[in-house]
């Protein structure tokens, strides 16, 4: 192992634990010796993409593909830290609301894919799938290869790919195949394997896109984005149990909490028990939409506002029908908050600093969502001043 390769593997470490600064250094001093260095050029970027210093981490992005990663989409792959889940270029320029030039990336990465490079190695999540042509009059297979929130989120494509296709299946997450089948435009509806990669072919289909490249196949701008909501809707069935379960907070406006999302970004997440002046609100009743061991650690142990227990299960059906029969919802940046946005309730989301690229930069608003509000950390870590704005805006705000 060389000294670079020391000082990346150091600076990588740094990344992780949030020194960016620190993480600079390292490949700063790589640069100093070796200016071609394109991995150094690369995560001195994503140092500071998290740092949103977007100007900065363009022009890293910039110098890593002219030493060389403008042809070589795997040593762009090897080099990410593992800390942004994708390309840090790409989502700078969707930060900025730039659509244009994220597809511009876009559409030089797909024409390395044409050159026949493999990149069937990769994580499903980090494939290319569409190779860019026209998918006017082909049989289209949409995958849903990232998380069930991208689904939800993207699919609401799936009736303007409908217009142009021939026809439009979908291999979605087991979870989501009730909640999908009433939006129109989909032919066939697939469970999505977790170890098998079906061809395309297997399904009759002869083109294929990843749901989260359908706004760039559309060439998505802000103006653009189908905004329309709902987009989707629970069963009766599944509605009709929901107000029994409810019945008990009726009287009071019914919101309902999510404050943890998934363990691979917890930063995203809250205590609890940090939700407590939301309980100032008068009039309020808290249902919990919260799952899995967030959910099973406060059950053990609650803490926070009150908060009264409405899922019986970990059914996203069952949690979509409850939310539908809510006044308002309150939640992380986790799947629960695009299942509100996509079921047309009002949804205040607690984003941090450092937001995903979908939340844009800034806004309280969400051109993806015209019922939702953002609340931003105003620096790293500060959720108690992001809450205090929700406990705020919670005791002012009455139901449509």
């Amino acid at each position: 192992m060389t000294n670079y390769d020391d000082l990346i593997a150091a600076g990588r470490g740094k990344l992780w634990e949030g020194r960016c600064a620190e993480a600079r250094a390292c490949f700063e001093a790589v640069l100093d010796d070796c200016p071609e260095e394109a991995a150094a050029h690369y995560l001195c970027g994503e140092a500071y993409f998290l740092e949103r210093r977007l100007d900065e981490a363009l022009a890293c992005h910039a110098a890593a593909l002219n030493c060389g990663m403008d042809r070589d989409i795997a040593a762009r792959g090897r080099a990410m830290s593992g800390m942004i889940p994708g390309d840090f270029g790409w989502m700078s320029h969707m930060l900025r609301g730039d659509f244009e030039s994220a597809w511009q990336l876009g559409d030089r990465d797909q024409a390395l894919c044409r050159q026949n490079l493999s990149v069937s190695s990769l994580p499903r999540h980090m494939r290319a799938l569409w190779d860019g042509s026209p998918l006017d009059g082909r049989r289209v297979l949409v995958r849903c290869y990232h998380g069930l929130g991208d689904t939800i989120h993207f699919i609401r494509y799936a009736p303007l790919l409908a217009h142009r296709a021939a026809s439009v299946r979908v291999e979605a997450q087991p979870q989501l195949l009730q909640l999908l089948s009433g939006l129109s435009g989909i032919d066939g509806l697939h469970a999505l394997t977790e170890d098998h990669d079906r061809d395309c072919s297997e399904f009759g289909c002869d083109a294929e896109i990843d749901v989260t490249e359908l706004p760039h196949a559309f060439r998505t701008t802000l103006d653009t984005i189908p905004a329309e909501v709902p987009y989707l809707w629970p069963k009766p069935g599944h509605m009709a149990a929901a107000r029994r379960r409810l019945a008990v907070l009726q009287g009071r406006r019914k919101v309902g909490l999510c404050w943890a999302a998934g363990a691979w970004r917890p930063e995203r997440s809250v205590a609890a028990a940090a939700l407590a002046p939301l309980s100032d609100c008068e009039g309020v009743a808290f249902a919990c939409l919260q799952r899995g061991p967030a959910f099973e650690s406060w059950r053990t142990a609650p803490n926070g506002p009150l908060i009264a227990e409405v899922l019986t299960s970990d059914s996203i059906d069952e949690t979509a029908a409850v939310i539908a029969n809510l006044d308002l919802v309150i939640t992380v940046d986790t799947m629960v908050a695009h299942l509100a946005g996509a079921l047309g309730v009002p949804v205040w989301v607690l984003l941090h600093s450092a937001a995903d690229w979908r939340w844009l930069l800034d806004r309280d608003d969400s051109p993806w969502y015209p019922r939702m509000r953002l609340f931003r950390q105003p620096s790293s870590g500060d959720w108690q001043s992001a809450i205090a704005a929700v406990a705020a805006a919670l005791c002012a705000w009455t139901p449509d």
